[in-house]
């Protein structure tokens, strides 16, 4: 007897079909659903209210209320931006370079979608290490942004800061070997950039010598035009004493032209000029104008977006519109409203019927099983769309004055509304059709890019059946007493910061005193701090624990760092204290204890200071082989070998890598294995341009050298030692050994001379 279906039964059948579609969408579809629509919006709109709140000059509520997006919302993609909020603030703001490395690490791990975000927060990552000096760590982060985003505006920035890093330390060669790679140059052999993206920073260099006369102080003049009509000027400031190298940059935007108001105004498919006067060329000719370009493009982006076109989708409900965006700075090409073409295509799941006929064919045509892929969807439907440019709605503080004139419209941002048909098979070519289960996906062909080649831009969701439903965003609570204990550890570390300063001049008395304040002020703080528990408890352990080592009271500072691994077992600081603490037993020659708090660290699978704890093992053991003396200690020589061979093959992201390939060079030069020696130090060459001890490289490299009697190739190494780090302590018997070796090449006289 068939059924009758009640209208109760269909929409429970409804309902429960909604969630089966759920359950069978991808992990990115899944996170798409109800929940997690809800709660990105909610902590959306935490992100903008904290940025209301910094616009307000409420820096502090700004930082409370993005913090609170991490409390209430870990599981939000907007978390990532609020780390990077968090990173900005503390590096821009309080210069508190550890403390934002931390967010900027988080926000540029693999979690995060965003590839461009992820690159930006690398960089950051990169520039916390750089300000805070750790020059080495540093720019091993900087080449992974150059390697991993070579398309990235984010590699500019990179070669900048490692250009500067190697400034810092007096490695001027390598400081311009870095420089040369930013941005557009005035250059008669490099031509390297020839487009940059809408909306991101040109860089602008200057090769030329004329500029080693310029004073320190004085700056080099480059007009930059575009075709939209702006004109700006740019200064290129010379890099050093005696430099042949100027550096500088302006921002670009979208927009209508307003010329001198310091931002490069392009549109899509701009040509930008920028001219520059050379006053002495070297064929001798004086006042000319030296001119490059660059063309704008745009990367593109495709999306399927909320009702708003706020929130990516991985979902869209049959019966009702999806929401397409594309965004691409190509597309606005004039002042009026620009229109670009896309195709929207439903794909629905091949049955296991047609999956086994596909697979049957392949293998009849002689494919080998291992080799066999058949795609799982079929395309059923296809629309050919146009879609159009669309102003986004800016935030209160960036509205503009009312105007009686229309201004002209200038985005990147392209949309249209495509309604979905419920249909088990398409039959209107003018419609889109599927069904709960299928797939839609968003195609944009993407002629103009950095890289230079056509790319499709795909942006995909599920069909399902149902309702995503209304958003409710809850009321943020904030506790002015965290505020004021945060406010005060913040106030602690200042204090320290400042006793650090007096020591590093010698003044141990007030350098004492600042450090007395700051343990004074956390002291105060613990026992609000153990009450209210998690992260501020935390961060005053932290903080405890760093004063204690800047005082050089190790046994308190132990104490605390034990306190903090046995409260916060997963806490990030972990590594840090426990390396420090080996750091101090390998100094004061407790080797045994040092290398089993280094072994800690090792053992620590999340850590980034893996590497360095190895290398710190290895070092234990060759103290204690050079304490045994040659003939005892050659066991110890040994193992010291192989634990620095464990960080070259096992930590090989670590900026110890080099340094530990080097030490494996010297143990091959004392066995008088030179020609291995050789190898090594040409790997360490090529593979660690940025290390910070390669004057030591390159003696040693020209002692091997000459060992093997490749005199010529030895004496190069010597010269290079000699012209790339002129300050280094070997470089004075480098250049001993570089006449010396001059002289034996040298003909002897003819008779009669």
């Amino acid at each position: 007897m068939a059924m009758m279906e009640s209208p109760n039964f269909r929409n429970w059948l409804g309902a429960l079909g909604f969630a089966l579609c759920l359950i069978t969408l991808p992990m990115n579809a899944q996170e798409a659903g109800r929940a997690t629509i809800v709660e990105d919006r909610a902590a959306k709109k935490l992100l903008e209210a904290g940025d209301a709140r910094l616009v307000a000059d409420e820096a502090d509520k700004a930082v409370e209320i993005w913090e609170s997006v991490l409390e209430r919302y870990p599981a939000s993609r907007h978390r990532f931006e609020a780390r990077a909020r968090l990173g900005e603030y503390l590096l821009e703001n309080k210069r508190a370079f550890d403390e934002a490395r931390l967010h900027f690490e988080v926000a540029s791990s693999d979690e995060n979608a965003d590839d461009e975000a992820r690159a930006h927060a690398m960089l950051k990552v990169g520039e916390c290490l750089f300000e805070s000096r750790d020059y080495s760590r540093a720019f091993s982060v900087l080449r992974d942004v150059i390697e991993q985003y070579p398309a990235s505006e984010e590699v500019n920035h990179a070669y900048h800061f490692i250009g500067l890093g190697h400034f810092r330390q007096g490695h001027y060669s390598r400081a311009i070997e870095a420089l040369e790679k930013v941005g557009t140059a005035f250059s008669e052999n490099d031509a390297r950039l020839d487009r940059i993206e809408a909306g991101r920073r040109l860089f602008v260099r200057i090769d030329d010598r004329d500029l080693s006369t310029l004073d320190l102080e004085e700056v080099v003049r480059v007009t930059c035009r575009s075709q939209a009509g702006d004109e700006e000027k740019v200064d290129a400031v010379p890099i050093g004493r005696d430099a042949t190298l100027a550096i500088g940059s302006i921002a670009t935007r979208l927009g209508p032209a307003v010329p001198g108001n310091g931002i490069l105004e392009v549109k899509g498919g701009d040509r930008i000029k920028m001219i520059y006067t050379d006053e002495h060329t070297s064929d001798m000719k004086f006042n000319q104008q030296r001119e490059v370009g660059v063309t704008v493009v745009g990367t593109a982006q495709a999306q399927i977006l909320d009702g708003q076109f706020a929130e990516p989708l991985g979902g869209v409900v049959v019966g009702r519109s999806a929401n397409l965006q594309i965004t691409d700075a190509d597309g606005d090409r004039s002042p009026g409203v620009d229109r670009i073409r896309a195709a929207v295509e439903v794909y629905r799941r091949k049955t296991d019927r047609e999956l086994e006929d596909e697979t049957a064919a392949l293998i009849a045509k002689g494919t080998q099983q291992e080799d066999i892929d058949v795609d799982l969807w079929r395309r059923i439907d296809r629309l050919d769309i146009d879609l159009t440019e669309a102003v986004k709605t800016a935030p209160k503080h960036e509205e503009q004055a009312p105007s009686t004139n229309p201004l002209p419209t200038h985005s990147p941002y392209f949309q249209v509304r495509v309604p979905i048909v419920m249909a088990d098979e398409p039959k209107d070519g003018g419609k889109l059709e599927a069904r709960p289960g299928d797939q839609i996906r968003l195609i944009y062909r993407d002629e103009t890019n950095l890289l230079n080649q056509p790319v499709d831009r795909i942006a995909s969701a599920a069909c399902i059946e149902g309702d995503l439903g209304d958003v409710r965003v809850s009321k943020t609570q904030i506790s002015d007493r965290e505020l004021q204990i945060k406010t005060s550890l913040r106030t602690a570390a200042a204090l320290a910061n400042i006793g650090n300063q007096y020591r590093d001049f010698g003044l141990a008395d007030p350098a004492e005193a600042k450090y007395s304040e700051a343990v004074d002020v956390c002291n105060s703080l613990l026992p609000e701090a153990r009450r209210i528990g998690g992260s501020l408890l935390e961060e005053s352990y932290v903080q405890l624990w760093r004063i204690y080592f800047a005082m050089d009271e190790h046994g308190r500072a132990t104490s605390m760092a034990n306190l903090l691994q046995r409260e916060f077992p997963e806490s990030a600081f972990i590594d840090e204290a426990v390396l420090q603490q080996a750091d101090v037993a390998r100094a004061t020659n407790d080797l045994d204890r040092a290398i089993v708090l280094y072994r800690q660290i090792v053992g620590l699978k999340s850590s980034d200071r893996r590497g360095d704890a190895q290398f710190g093992i290895a070092q234990c053991y060759e103290a204690k082989a050079l304490a045994a003396g040659a003939e005892k200690g050659k066991a110890m020589f040994d193992k010291a070998f192989e634990e620095y061979k464990r960080v070259y093959e096992e930590h090989s992201d670590s900026p110890k890598v080099g340094e530990a390939v080097a030490k494996m060079a010297n143990f091959y030069y004392q066995k008088k294995d030179y020609a291995r020696a050789v190898d090594v130090f040409e790997n360490v060459l090529s593979d660690h341009p940025d290390a910070g001890f390669l004057d030591v490289i390159l003696y040693n490299y020209g002692r091997c050298l000459f060992r093997l009697d490749r005199k010529a190739e030895a004496q190069r190494q010597f010269d290079q030692l000699i012209a790339e780090y002129p300050e280094s302590k070997l470089a004075n018997e480098a250049k001993r050994i570089s006449d010396a070796l001059r002289k034996q090449a040298a003909p002897a006289p003819t008779p009669g001379e």
